[in-house]
């Protein structure tokens, strides 16, 4: 009888141990503060679906600015994603991710890839939806309502709900949200010259995100970590080519020409040449001589000044409405990524002691060409940023994580990459 007495006392022991160490190990372990990531959803376009050279694909997906905070809130293995296999899918369907060629610096286009994690039995973690516009991200469930964009289907797969109520099915206890990018950057991409791709209005755009807000607001009390948009005209998209074209063999150099919001003129070094005219800009340098009113680049590869201009008072005009909405409800917080972008544009951003710039290619003064291919933080679309330009997002939403909910998680490092 003793025997048995002390027998029960010492499993009684053990297993009191084995709880309380459980229990130690997990708090101690434990960097969120008050901060709860036990479902953690992110919302928002291809910038938080983690598009990468023009694609979402698997190996870019990994570091997704989501993921990445997952990674450091160790929840990364229960943080599901739409994965995407090879070289994913671009904004056509049929297509993969860009490559620049060296050779012709023209933009090469991969084969396709594949859905791999389509058969997920619940909605994904990362609803990030490339191409989505924000009053989408509440109405639409399929791709024939979204302008046929096909990621809307691979996200949310047929489950008959929206993006937001595919986050709130989830019961999320930590939401990230970031919308407002495309509904003027897709414009932008196009040089303001596609009548198909307008801009959203300010005073439309106010509507859709607080119908966005008070949907997620009055379903949940999780904390929600909005951003707002930066200034697409510092991406190299818009900044990689410079209006005069120097001859480094010959130092002949002109101003190209291009069809502008006023007629075709001469351009200035205040007006903007869009990245996809990279191919042409080259054949321009060895053909100095015929730059002129008739060799003109199209409309929809310049942006110039005036249309620069209307760019960025749309984007004040949005991030003045995101930040209203913010300060106006306690669950919300603002991360002010327009102002850190403003920053790593002038002075790069860095990571592991190593300085990365928005630069993808530059021009010394005799015209010659300097390609960044390891110290950038964008990939060869020159929209989207690449694991480096991921790495600043993420580590810019743990510090207001950080500071909001007396958080702890650690900065992303290139390690973590």
């Amino acid at each position: 009888m003793k025997r048995k007495k002390h027998l029960s006392i010492l499993i009684f022991t053990i297993f009191s141990l084995l709880i309380f160490n459980c229990k130690k190990t997990t708090e101690s372990e434990n960097n969120w503060g008050n901060a709860d990531f036990t479902t953690f959803v992110a919302i928002g376009n291809s910038l938080t679906a983690g598009v990468v050279d023009g694609a979402l694909y698997e190996a870019a997906q990994k570091n997704s600015f989501p993921n990445l905070i997952a990674k450091m809130a160790e929840v990364d293995n229960d943080f599901e994603q739409p994965l995407m296999s090879g070289n994913g899918f671009s904004f056509n369907e049929n297509d993969g991710r860009f490559s620049l060629n060296l050779a012709t610096f023209s933009i090469d286009i991969l084969s396709a890839g594949k859905e791999e994690n389509r058969n997920l039995n619940r909605p994904y973690n990362n609803l990030g939806i490339p191409l989505i516009r924000a009053n989408q991200l509440y109405t639409v469930t399929t791709s024939v309502e979204a302008d046929s964009n096909h990621f809307v289907d691979k996200i949310l797969r047929g489950s008959g709900r929206t993006a937001i109520e595919e986050a709130l099915f989830l019961d999320p206890t930590l939401i990230t949200l970031w919308v407002g990018n495309n509904d003027v950057l897709e414009s932008a991409a196009l040089g303001f010259a596609d009548g198909n791709y307008t801009y959203t209005e300010p005073n439309d755009f106010a509507i859709h995100l607080n119908n966005i807000v008070n949907e997620l607001t009055n379903n949940t009390d999780a904390p929600i970590f909005i951003a707002n948009v930066f200034d697409i005209t510092d991406l190299p998209y818009f900044t990689s080519l410079p209006s005069l074209v120097k001859n480094p063999l010959t130092g002949e150099s002109a101003y190209l020409f291009g069809e502008c919001e006023n007629g075709v003129r001469q351009l200035t070094d205040d007006d903007l040449i869009l990245f996809w005219a990279l191919p042409k800009y080259f054949n321009f340098r060895n053909n100095i001589s015929s730059i002129s009113e008739t060799t003109a680049l199209n409309d929809t590869l310049i942006l110039d000044v005036e249309e620069k201009l209307e760019i960025q008072d749309i984007i004040n005009q949005y991030n003045d409405i995101i930040e209203d909405i913010a300060n106006s409800n306690n669950q919300l917080n603002l991360i002010d990524i327009y102002s850190i972008f403003k920053g790593i544009a002038d002075n790069g951003y860095e990571l592991s002691g190593t300085n990365y710039t928005n630069n993808l290619i530059s021009f010394d003064t005799d015209g010659n060409i300097n390609l960044n291919l390891v110290y950038r933080l964008f990939g060869v679309d020159a929209l989207h940023p690449n694991s480096f330009g991921y790495a600043s997002i993420a580590n810019s939403f743990i510090d207001v994580i950080n500071s909001s909910l007396n958080a702890d998680l650690p900065l992303v490092t290139s390690s973590d990459l």
